[in-house]
């Protein structure tokens, strides 16, 4: 089994109670340090660089996915699971294209919870039973190529790319950062089946979306 630092991030601290005494369970895993707000959570991680960040969708004094776009626009590679008692699509959808490596519910088992950790920190992404089941569902018979799957942000930034614009252009124009606009374009790139811009921007094209 491969070892992993976790940081777990939470505005209930019985539930960071409850998630410390489960993982204490598994030798291999280690609970580094834990945060009950954005601004800990953000402090946390400078000082600890944990292997995987279980992040709360939702802070009492903040977004979760406002705390998992400062984490990668802080370090690019992190890797951060998040942890919802909402199986929400919007929450899900939002969270994956910021660039979370998994989505789990709190009502998931607590195998599922450890084995998701496990994932994530190996490199994989992970998303729990009920939002697996679905996003299997939701994508049932529909089209591959479904414009809805690409909001306004992806088109904008699909149109600069038409236009040869660089990351950092894109950046400023749509005053986010330039790490944000790497994993926007690198999702983009996913759902186009893209590997250039080039060719993402011929099915874009195709597509209608610019």
């Amino acid at each position: 089994m491969t070892s992993a630092t976790i940081l777990i991030v939470d505005d209930h601290p019985v539930v960071r109670t409850g998630l410390k005494s489960l993982l204490s369970n598994y030798s291999h895993l280690t609970v580094a340090g834990e945060a009950g707000t954005a601004e800990e959570a953000i402090e946390a991680y400078r000082q600890l660089d944990p292997d995987v960040v279980l992040l709360d969708i939702r802070l009492g004094s903040g977004s979760g996915l406002q705390v998992l776009d400062e984490l990668l626009d802080l370090d690019p590679d992190a890797r951060v699971l998040m942890l919802s008692s909402f199986d929400d699509e919007e929450y899900l959808t939002r969270s994956l294209r910021t660039g979370a490596a998994g989505y789990i519910l709190k009502v998931d088992s607590d195998e599922m919870l450890v084995n998701a950790i496990e994932a994530v920190a190996t490199g994989g992404r992970v998303l729990g039973p009920h939002m697996a089941h679905w996003l299997v569902e939701k994508l049932d018979g529909q089209p591959a190529d479904r414009s809805e799957d690409f909001d306004d942000v992806d088109r904008e930034i699909l149109g600069a790319l038409a236009e040869g614009a660089s990351n950092s252009d894109i950046a400023a124009r749509l005053f986010i950062s330039d790490s944000t606009v790497k994993r926007r374009v690198r999702s983009i790139f996913d759902r186009l089946g893209a590997n250039r811009r080039a060719e993402a921007v011929a099915e874009a094209v195709r597509r209608r979306l610019v």
